[in-house]
């Protein structure tokens, strides 16, 4: 009994030298008493067997891994290092080991932190138990939501601030950290609700909030850019002279302007730069356009107005297929039957191929020299005055009231409010009138496209020339050369304004028989005195 007594009180009086902060910790202890000594070389070492003290066994084998997590809401280097330097500290004043550390750079923690983050990495880590702790400045800078707090209390580490430690792995700690959070949780919900009354308020006084910076406007978003102001103002009165977004995009292309802040320019982007009422003054709130103060307007109200009634007719081909390759691809007509001819090595009825058929070669030379005519001999007076009874903006809205109407109408019926014969009878008034509508704005457009697209080109054509009959020839030529070096999108715009085109199949074979003068019936529709009064049969020049 006293030997056994002796070996208890010298195993208690160990267990006493050992540090408080290493009891209950899994280790593999030697046990007091006499061990080898080992030499340099790994081999018992000559003086025998010597005592190691318990004490320093825990210590060789007891080592506590720290990670650190540092975050912050704003790309502010210097804030990161800090925190990762406050933790360190922190650690090696505790006498741990330096783990695996977690940046999350402009990152808030009232949101989602997924698959990417540091956030995930460390919980993935701490699940794999690759540290027993995670150190952070805050518990601020941790979690900001109940949410996260049970997703780190999963991973059974432990939580240590740099105000102080919160042990995950009681009742008490859990509870603390759980009110921490909701706490957390409730200034970040106060905020944003503040952040949210001053937007509205800020959006109704028609003051814009922060965000990317568009294209034509300094980054304060009020100020024009005059550099890309210049080029936005080109693109809204491309459109209002009736030019296509194919033809806008292309000249951006051609002449390389600076796409940014964007990657690149497509027909897409230009659509909704034309559709942004914040070039015109104007800003979007809720769905509705509200007139700022101090936005610094590129174009005119009216002018943007124009432009977006012409990119909302619903008659306007949006997507168009490919670009047309030849001059008079859908603007010649079949003598036979008035469908649209297309090119296939010459050009041919869409209909039926052996209706007609002329060559490329023959015609184009004919219709550009009659284009030339057509200037030459009208001067300026060939563009109409711009049409003033059919108002766009209105005939859009017209068509989309008719819209509405329509689903009102089916929603009645549905619901069994009115007869189906009755409903029947109101959606057959409303397709009357929206197909009206549609030819009204078909018509307006091509008045619009032709008087802009005419007045436009007269002046680059017209410049220098003289009208006198002892001139005439030479200016006709110099019409038609400046006319061939226009874009193809603007030479077919120009011929569709000026003329409509028929083409006849030859009378006979000879080669007079088969000239354009005998087979092509040219109708000028502005140059209307180069008309005969009575057309003949065929055109002859």
């Amino acid at each position: 009994m006293g030997a056994r007594r002796v070996r208890r009180e010298h195993a208690a009086g160990h267990r006493r030298d050992i540090p408080a902060q290493l009891h209950g910790m899994a280790c593999r202890v030697q046990r007091p008493g006499a061990v080898p000594r080992l030499g340099d070389d790994g081999q018992p070492a000559e003086g025998g067997n010597q005592p190691v003290a318990v004490a320093e066994t825990y210590n060789a084998c007891m080592t506590t891994i720290a990670a650190v997590y540092a975050r912050q809401s704003l790309d502010v280097t210097e804030g990161i290092d800090r925190q990762l330097e406050r933790c360190r500290r922190l650690i090696e004043a505790r006498g741990w080991t330096v783990g695996p550390e977690y940046q999350d750079n402009d990152t808030s923690a009232a949101k989602q932190r997924g698959p990417g983050t540091a956030w995930y990495s460390m919980l993935e880590d701490l699940t794999a138990k690759k540290a027993d702790v995670v150190v952070a400045v805050d518990l601020d800078r941790l979690l900001r939501s109940t949410r996260d707090l049970i997703a780190i209390t999963d991973t059974g580490a432990r939580v240590l601030t740099v105000d102080g430690e919160i042990d995950l792995t009681t009742a008490d700690g859990e509870f603390r950290a759980t009110m921490l959070a909701g706490i957390a949780r409730f200034e970040v919900r106060r905020k944003g609700e503040r952040q949210k009354r001053a937007n509205e308020a800020r959006a109704a006084k028609g003051i814009p909030g922060p965000g990317r910076r568009r294209y034509g406007y300094e980054s304060d978003g009020i100020t024009p850019r005059e550099a890309e102001a210049q080029h936005v103002r080109r693109a809204f009165q491309h459109v209002a002279d009736g030019g296509s977004l194919r033809s806008l995009l292309l000249w951006f292309l051609d002449n390389k302007i600076d796409p940014a802040p964007g990657k690149l320019w497509d027909q897409r982007r230009l659509r909704d730069m034309l559709l942004n009422p914040w070039y015109s003054g104007s800003m979007i709130h809720r769905g509705k356009v509200i007139p700022s103060e101090v936005i610094v307007p590129i174009v005119a109200p009216e002018l943007a107005e124009e432009v977006r009634a012409i990119l909302s007719d619903p008659s306007r081909t949006t997507s168009p297929g490919p670009a047309p390759r030849h001059l008079l691809s859908h603007l010649l007509y079949c003598g036979e039957c008035g469908s649209p001819m297309y090119y296939m090595r010459g050009y041919m009825c869409k209909v039926a191929p052996n209706h007609v058929h002329i060559a490329k070669h023959i015609i184009e030379p004919f219709i550009v020299d009659q284009v030339a005519l057509a200037f030459a001999s009208s001067g300026s007076s060939i563009a109409p005055a711009s049409p003033g009874a059919l108002n766009l903006s209105a005939l859009v809205d017209a068509h989309a009231r008719n819209a509405e109407a329509v689903t009102a109408v089916l929603a009645d019926r549905d619901e069994g409010l009115v007869p189906a014969s009755v409903a029947r009878t109101r959606l057959l008034e409303l397709k009357t009138a929206r197909e009206k509508i549609e030819a009204d704005l078909e018509r307006a457009r091509s008045e619009k496209s032709a008087s802009s697209v005419l007045a436009t080109v007269a002046e680059e054509l017209l410049v220098g020339t003289s009208a006198s009959m002892a001139e005439f020839s030479s200016a006709k030529r110099t019409i038609a050369e400046r006319f061939l070096a226009l874009d193809l999108d603007r030479q077919r715009s120009v011929i569709g304004s000026l003329m409509y085109i028929e083409v006849t199949k030859p009378q006979g074979g000879t080669p007079a028989e088969r000239a354009p003068q005998r087979r092509v019936i040219v109708s000028h529709t502005t140059a209307t005195k180069l008309n005969p009064e009575t057309p003949p049969e065929t055109y002859d020049d």
